[in-house]
């Protein structure tokens, strides 16, 4: 065992984070699954709480196979990144299928699996077996491209190749979980994106970029690129008993699978034309405040437009009896709307 692992455990004995809601003892597998895929772009305060209502309405992975996606959808709504969601509840179905509900302790199964990486993983089966796997999540590539001033952006081929070998330098052949939940906690809490704690570290006095002072320097930053924008209207179809109309998004895109206002470009010509294919009789009632919601590539400009329709249209929604996923954006709207 290196020094680092060695000063990192003895740090987490005192300081690690041991009463999250997946960690149990013993360890869940279907938990840490749940968890780790949760955690993929999304801090931890934001996760507990989506966890904890996930498990209670899945609570274990035959109950997760058999559950509509709609309904897996609806639970995650509002955590983003709906693929995630999407891949949890197919591979809920091979679990159930090729293992019989038990979740594999094999990295090649567990890789194959939708929406497994080698790093994801590495910490489920580390964390769930302890078994020795390195994991390179964005706590652990900020936590040793600091320490070891690593240089490039890692989403260059050849500073990710130089993460996965330094990860897999430092993990221990013994406590191996630990170590796992050891590093990410180190990054998670005090070697942060911004004002890292540095006193604290109890790696500090092999850290390079402490050594140098640099850093604010590491991870490299990657190359900025200015966000384009897109402007879209979406079509608030209401009729007179105050219901709404949703319509399901296809599975891939953004927000697939979840439930939206009809959607056409914010232009006044397409704006009627949708309308009015929609129903003839109808029309526009009221424009609510624009949204703005960003995503990783670009900047979505929302138009919310409220059309009043003739009761025969089929398919409207109580506003107060959804149970189904929606955007982020789409619950902006429809809080404007009671």
């Amino acid at each position: 065992m290196t020094k680092f692992p060695r000063k990192l455990l003895a740090w987490f004995d005192i300081f690690g984070r041991k009463n999250l809601p997946w960690q149990t003892k013993p360890a869940n597998a279907y938990h840490v699954w749940a968890s780790e895929i949760m955690l993929q772009q999304t801090q931890v305060t934001t996760v507990i709480d989506y966890f904890n209502n996930f498990i209670h309405h899945f609570p274990s992975p035959a109950i997760l196979a058999d559950a509509s996606e709609d309904s897996v959808l609806a639970q995650w709504a509002g955590l983003g990144y709906y693929a995630r969601a999407r891949n949890l509840h197919k591979s809920a179905k091979i679990i159930m299928q090729d293992y019989q509900g038990v979740f594999p302790d094999n990295i090649e199964q567990v890789v194959a699996l939708p929406g497994i990486g080698e790093s994801t993983a590495g910490a489920i089966l580390s964390i769930s077996f302890n078994q020795n796997h390195a994991i390179l999540d964005g706590n652990v590539k900020r936590v040793l491209s600091r320490y070891h001033q690593v240089k490039g952006h890692y989403g260059q081929a050849q500073t990710l190749k130089q993460l996965w070998a330094l990860a897999k330098q430092h993990t221990p052949n013994t406590r191996n979980n630990d170590y796992t939940q050891a590093i990410m906690d180190l990054g998670a809490t005090l070697c942060t994106r911004s004002n890292p704690d540095c006193g604290r570290c109890p790696v500090q006095q092999g850290c390079q970029a402490y050594r140098h002072n640099t850093q604010t320097e590491y991870p490299n930053p990657k190359p900025k690129k200015n966000k384009p924008s897109r402007r879209i209207a979406m079509l608030i179809y209401q009729n007179k008993q105050g219901q709404i109309y949703l319509e399901k998004r296809p599975s891939k895109g953004i927000w697939g699978g979840l439930w939206s206002f009809v959607e056409c470009e914010d232009s006044s010509q397409d704006i009627m034309r949708t309308i009015q294919q929609f129903d003839a009789s109808a029309h526009i009632n009221k424009t609510l405040k624009p949204i703005k919601h960003s995503f990783t590539h670009y900047h979505l400009i929302i138009n919310p437009i409220v059309v009043n329709c003739s009761e025969q249209v089929q398919g409207f929604q109580s506003i107060s009896q959804l149970e189904v996923g929606v955007p982020t954006p789409v619950n902006k709207i429809l809080a404007q709307l009671i």
